[in-house]
């Protein structure tokens, strides 16, 4: 890995994981690489980087249209995704943890993003996924 993280990034084929590995007089615990979701950081939406952004770009503070950059935001932070009093990006955000458990899933069970959203939504229509504000707002996806 490129940081100083003691994390060592190995690639395995197949879909079943060792628990451990030993180089050497080395014993290590494997875990399965989820990233992180991707988000653009001009509109702040999910899914796709600031370079192929077709949206229009949004303050990260306040989630105000073209008025402004972050750094002369003096109005207080509002998440446009959860509606709640907090900055677009923040990793606390219902929105970033549902993106987050989509990747997890998709990982986890070997299939498409798209399937995953899918999954977390019939979840949640029987009881046992996210909460049912959130299908409200972010609407079911194809």
């Amino acid at each position: 890995m490129k940081n100083s993280s003691n994390m060592v990034l190995l690639i395995f084929f197949g879909s079943t994981l060792p628990d451990r590995i030993h180089i050497g007089p080395i014993n290590l615990r494997v875990r399965r690489f989820v990233s992180r979701p991707l988000q653009c950081f001009s509109c702040y939406g999910y899914g796709h980087g600031k370079s192929s952004c077709k949206e229009a770009s949004r303050c990260g503070n306040c989630s105000a249209l073209d008025s402004h950059s972050e750094e002369h935001c003096n109005v207080a932070d509002y998440c446009f995704h959860c509606r709640d009093a907090h900055q677009v990006r923040s990793r606390q955000c219902p929105r970033y943890c549902l993106e987050q458990d989509i990747l997890q899933l998709a990982s986890n069970q070997f299939i498409s993003l798209g399937s995953a959203r899918r999954e977390l939504l019939y979840r949640q229509k029987d009881g046992t996924g996210f909460p049912a504000e959130l299908v409200s707002i972010f609407g079911p996806w194809s």
